[in-house]
This record gives C-alpha cells, structure tokens and sequence, in this order.
C-alpha cells in the first residue's frame, strides 16, 4: 500500500496517495478499511529542519460535505469503520509535541462499497427511491464515476435516464444505465456522445426516472 506524508508546519500539503477505493459488496452495515501513511519528515522539500510528529489528526468526508476531525492517533495508521451507499474521503495532517500542525494531506481517493445486508423485504441494500448519489473523483480528469441507485418498485415501462448536460442547458453524453434494483454506478471518460473530449468546466448530471427528477454538479479540470 502506498504511502502518505504530512510535512509538519508550513510546509506545503502532500498528496494523499494511499488507493482506497472499495467497489464491491459489503456482508455488514460497515467495512473495516485500514489506512496507513508514512512519518512526517523531519526535513521537508526545502531543507528545512522540523519537529518531530507527535501525533495525527485523521478527517473524514463524506460525500459532499465537509472534512470533520474523527480521529486522533499516535501511530501512522487509523481503521475507518466505512459505511456502505456513500462516498467517503481521508486525509491527515501532523501534530508535534508543541500543538503545532502540518499542512493537510490532499484528499484520498474515494471509498464506496454496496451493501448486501438484507431489508425487510429480503433485498439487498435496496434504495428505498430512485436516487442520484456524488460522482468521484470531482473534480476529474479524464474520467469519472457517478453514483445512482434504483428502487425495487420500478416498473418495467416507467422512464430511466442518466445524462450529461452543460451549463447551457445542452444534451453532452446519454449514459447507459442498469434498471435493476440496487446500487450501480456508471463511468462518463469526459467525451460526448460523438466522442469528443468536452471543455473544462462545470457539468450537470441529470437522473431520471419515471416522473422523478434529481440533478447534481461535477467539474472537469485539465
């Protein structure tokens, strides 16, 4: 497993590189995923002399919220009890022994896994209604993953439709989707349905289903 280093003090923030994205299924409503990263350099990019890490502070995101502090650990490793259906971020920044912190680490890569604990209707971690979950990484470049989740009511005529616009209000790319019940996710590798690479910017996702409607947000960077 790759490795992460928070540079303490005024550093610049170093990359989180540690590859935890989990697609799959989960036997219970959490998964235990173990992150480590390596010590705080005592000499950062610049030759500079720094304190020893005493500690670090671990941040969680999910989905598109903001980063909260979940954890505090002497050690360079921390376990994220995950939960399934959202998409959650780590990162971490160090401590020395004067409360002094790092720069933070760049987010790490998304953590997303289904869950296949049954409902009350045996079904497997089943939506409850047709619903449009984030599409990671966002940014992205040059492809993306986004999130939807299918109810087990659909019926076999009703409209489903997953699709690209841009900010003008213009059909970009029809992504193909999977009507069974459940939680799926499709790629859009930034191109439209012509395959031309689409401009840097700001993008809609547009979900669909029967009289249904939910939208969201996804910026390409180059």
């Amino acid at each position: 497993m790759k490795s992460l280093k928070p540079w303490l003090l005024n550093s610049a923030p170093a990359a989180l590189l540690v590859p935890i994205l989990l697609v799959g299924v989960a036997t219970a409503q959490t998964v235990d995923y173990d992150l480590h990263w390596a010590p705080s350099p005592l000499i950062d990019g610049d030759g500079i002399v720094r304190p020893e890490a005493v500690a670090y502070e671990v941040y969680l995101r999910v989905g598109s919220g903001k980063s909260e502090l979940i954890a505090t650990v002497s050690d360079t490793a921390y376990t994220l009890a995950a939960e399934p259906g959202v998409v959650q971020r780590l990162s971490v920044r160090a401590v020395d022994d004067e409360g002094r912190f790092s720069a933070m680490s760049a987010n790490s890569d998304p953590i997303y896994f289904e869950a296949t604990e049954e409902d009350d209707r045996g079904l497997p971690g089943m939506p409850p209604v047709a619903e449009l979950g984030d599409n990671y990484p966002n940014p992205f470049n040059p492809e993306t993953r986004v999130v939807y989740g299918v109810p087990d009511n659909l019926k076999g005529d009703e409209t489903m439709r997953l699709d690209i616009y841009n900010l003008q209000g213009q059909l970009v790319r029809h992504l193909d989707v999977e009507r069974t019940p459940g939680w799926h996710e499709v790629m859009w590798d930034g191109k439209d349905d012509n395959g031309v690479v689409s401009s840097t910017g700001m993008y809609l996702t547009r979900f669909v289903v029967g009289s249904m409607v939910t939208t969201s947000k996804m910026t390409m960077v180059k």
